[in-house]
């Protein structure tokens, strides 16, 4: 059997663009109520957008203006997914001292500021896929986490320089007091952006 070649985000639909943004939407809103439990406010999830980069440009088109942390995951499963999340200074001072008892940010070891934040990406990820597994009715697993060691374009590169044009589900985090508390992207690889739109039926 002939295998199809991987659909080119640059030739989708509007209805599949708005199709894939409701699926985001699923798990930006799974994603914001776990984090806001685990910090114990409310974390809004903006309506997630649609982007499409062409290779090379994904850094272009998110424009990265620096981050306190980020963080990048592979999912793997029924469907593969590059994930990334990062987080403001603003809003990594406030979700770094509400996760370590310490509120405004007075913290004394930036290294168990890293580890929190890091345990806590691992919680938003597995909410994130698990409310797009549920969506589809497919099986999602994400990857430990890579967490960024240098600029947030280096992570982006990291997450997304090797991949070809991309369809980016952009979803960013708002916390009370904090207008951009952080952001999360997520995109479909290969063959998976094409098992997505059919499971919603609109290929």
């Amino acid at each position: 059997m002939q295998q199809r070649r991987p659909l080119n985000p640059l030739e989708l639909t509007p209805q599949q663009i708005e199709a894939m943004r409701q699926l985001a939407q699923f798990g930006s809103a799974d994603a914001a109520r776990s984090l806001g439990r685990l910090l114990g406010t409310f974390v809004e999830a903006a309506p997630p957008r649609v982007q499409v980069a062409p290779k090379g440009a994904v850094e272009r088109v998110l424009q990265p203006d620096g981050a306190a942390f980020s963080v990048h995951f592979e999912v793997e499963g029924g469907a593969r997914l590059r994930w990334m999340m990062h987080v403001t200074q603003e809003g990594a001072t406030l979700m770094g001292g509400l996760l370590l008892g310490a509120p405004g940010g007075a913290i004394q070891k930036p290294t168990l500021y890293t580890s929190a934040l890091a345990e806590m990406s691992n919680i938003v990820v597995s909410s994130y896929v698990g409310g797009v597994a549920a969506a589809v009715g497919l099986t999602l697993v994400p990857s430990i986490p890579h967490v960024g060691s240098g600029t947030l374009a280096d992570t982006m590169q990291a997450a997304f320089g090797d991949l070809d044009s991309t369809l980016l589900l952009v979803t960013d985090l708002r916390l009370p007091g904090v207008r951009y508390a952080g952001r999360i992207v997520a995109t479909p690889v290969e063959e998976s952006l094409s098992r997505l739109l059919s499971m919603l039926g609109v290929v």
